[in-house]
Formats: structure tokens, C-alpha cells, sequence
């Protein structure tokens, strides 16, 4: 029997079977053989409930997190952005969706994204849409943005 792979979740103490983690008893053996809950009732069988591991996260902590994953999704996603407005005239979110190497925690930061290379004059909103190519769109349009860092290569 491998030990180092089992967890105790039962203490036998004498006539007393314990909770391991919280000490709190299970069932005793009675001077009538008979095994008996906390509460007295007769029982020939227990159940304890599994521990599951979480991690402990406060609301805090998770909003940090959440920021920082963001931030680090942005700037790589605007890298990318540069990339894409150098070399075409134009491009639209679909564009930028193919080209990121991960998608962002939320589908809002795409817009986010656009908001901010329009700051930074990377690309400029044009008045026209296109069809999404992306099935989850189910076939709205999306904006056609131009770019304002374009080079032609002739």
C-alpha cells in the first residue's frame, strides 16, 4: 500500500471514530456493538464529505488579478495591432481576433483595444461595416477602421 498517495479522513480513537480535520465525532461503538451517530441513531455505515482544494481569493485580489491579466492581454494585442495596421489599409476587429496569439478574458477588451490604437493614432474609425467573417458573430457587421500608420511597400 502506497501511503504517501492516501489521506487520513478518519481518526480511530477506542470506541470513536473522528473527522481528522476538525476532530468533531463520526460514530461511536456502543457496549452493544452496535455503531451510533453523533445525534444517537443506530447506522452500520458513515460518509464523509471530500475536501475539495480551492485557492482563497478575496473580491480584492481577483479584481487585481483580473487588471493585470487585462493589461498584459492589451499590450500584447496592441503589438499585434501595429503590426496589422503597418501592413493594411484597412482592418477590423476580425483581423485582429485571427491575429492574437490568445484571446482576451472578455470579448469587450477587442473594442477596448481599438479604442485605445485609435488613441494612440494607430487607426481611424471609417463610416463603413462589413459582414463579421467570425461564426460567433453570426453574421453582424463590424466596424472598418483605416489605418493611419499604412505604408505602401511600392
Amino acid at each position: 500500500m502506497n501511503l504517501t498517495a492516501t489521506r487520513e479522513i478518519v481518526l480511530l480513537r477506542g470506541a470513536s471514530l473522528l473527522h481528522a480535520d476538525t476532530l468533531q465525532e463520526i460514530a461511536t461503538l456502543g457496549p452493544d456493538g452496535t455503531w451510533r451517530a453523533p445525534d444517537g441513531a443506530i447506522t452500520d455505515a458513515i460518509g464523509v464529505p471530500a475536501q475539495t482544494a480551492r485557492a482563497i481569493v478575496t473580491p480584492s485580489e481577483q479584481r487585481a488579478a483580473h487588471q493585470a491579466q487585462d493589461a498584459a492581454w492589451l499590450t500584447q494585442a496592441l503589438d499585434v495591432l501595429r503590426t496589422l495596421a503597418a501592413s493594411q489599409k484597412e482592418l477590423t476587429v476580425d483581423d485582429c481576433w485571427a491575429a492574437v496569439s490568445m484571446p482576451p478574458r472578455t470579448p469587450f477588451l477587442m473594442s477596448r483595444l481599438m479604442v485605445i490604437a485609435a488613441k494612440e493614432a494607430l487607426i481611424e474609425k471609417t463610416g463603413r461595416h462589413r459582414r463579421s467573417l467570425r461564426p460567433i458573430n453570426g453574421g453582424r457587421t463590424v466596424r472598418v477602421w483605416r489605418s493611419r500608420v499604412y505604408t505602401d511597400p511600392d
